[in-house]
């Protein structure tokens, strides 16, 4: 027999499961809502901003928040293929959004860090997220303001630890049963 809890949020039916399972099934719903209306978001700010493709101010953000990394490490952090993303990276070196810098443990290998120009796109396009969120929030009052945000990074600290254990799962060897 198999379980409600095992099912995809999506499947688990408004009037069936758990009144727990019901809760999760609506923050599904919201957090799909979310993430249509922030890739809309993030389009019209990429495209009001630079010619550089999306994707690749996913890469700037990391790479301006994490600091310098290897292209495998990068590609890691983004959750994209080595390939892809060497291909995006290449193409942001190119444009002087980035810089390949020697790595002091591999002299082989080396590091991707961002430009002061890579800096400046990314400093644009933080403003032009700022003023939108801040058009998104402008009814709440600082501590709501501050609820929303402590429960915010929980949700993502939550997200972090799914696609960790995910990534593991996906690695370890299956049980044959």
């Amino acid at each position: 027999m198999t379980s409600t809890v095992d099912r995809p949020a999506h499947e688990v039916p408004r009037s069936g499961g758990t009144e727990h399972e019901r809760r999760v099934a609506a923050v599904a719903d919201q957090v799909n809502r979310q993430l249509r209306a922030l890739h809309s978001l993030k389009a019209q700010v990429a495209r009001g901003q630079t010619d550089v493709e999306r994707a690749m101010h996913v890469v700037l953000y990391v790479l301006a928040d994490a600091g310098p990394l290897r292209v495998g490490a990068l590609a890691e952090r983004l959750g994209t293929d080595p390939s892809t993303t060497s291909r995006q990276t290449g193409e942001l070196v190119k444009q002087d959004l980035l810089r390949k810098l020697p790595d002091p443990d591999d002299g082989r290998a080396s590091l991707l860090a961002v430009t002061e120009a890579g800096h400046a796109v990314v400093a644009a396009m933080k403003q032009r997220r700022h003023e939108h969120l801040a058009r998104a929030v402008e009814g709440f009052d600082d501590d709501e303001l501050d609820a929303f945000t402590g429960l915010l990074s929980r949700f993502a600290d939550g997200l972090e630890r799914a696609r960790t254990e995910t990534l593991r799962t996906a690695h370890s060897p299956q049980e044959i049963a």
